[in-house]
């Protein structure tokens, strides 16, 4: 059994475009964060470590909100970056990257957080 067998879930991966425009003089640029209509990398082979990290469930207006933090395995080589959009092909749920760790030249780990709305860390 490989590590390839562990990787049980799907999951599209969203660069994100951050662009901006200085408002003139001498001012920095204000930057806007979106994310593609179409995935970067599709259907890439994951594991999501439900039991790795935290979530709770809130009850918020209109609806409850599932907010997590959890653990995200991925093949070595998988361009992840931080604030990228994951969204898990299982549940439809959205997650944003934070620093992605290469493991010993073999997987990548990635720690992702969910939150009511999608939004750069």
């Amino acid at each position: 059994m490989g590590f390839s067998d562990f990787l049980l879930h799907r999951c599209n991966v969203y660069h994100i475009i951050s662009e901006g425009a200085s408002p003139g003089y001498g001012l920095p640029a204000s930057l806007e964060h979106s994310y593609p209509d179409t995935p970067d990398i599709e259907n890439v082979a994951c594991h999501f470590h439900a039991r790795s990290g935290s979530a709770s469930v809130v009850q918020r207006e209109p609806q409850t909100v599932y907010d997590a933090r959890i653990k995200l395995s991925l093949p070595w080589g998988t361009d992840i970056r931080v604030n990228d959009k994951i969204v898990d092909l299982d549940t439809g749920l959205e997650f944003t990257a934070e620093m992605p760790r290469k493991v010993r030249r073999h997987h990548v780990h990635v720690m992702v957080t969910r939150r009511a709305n999608q939004e750069a860390i």
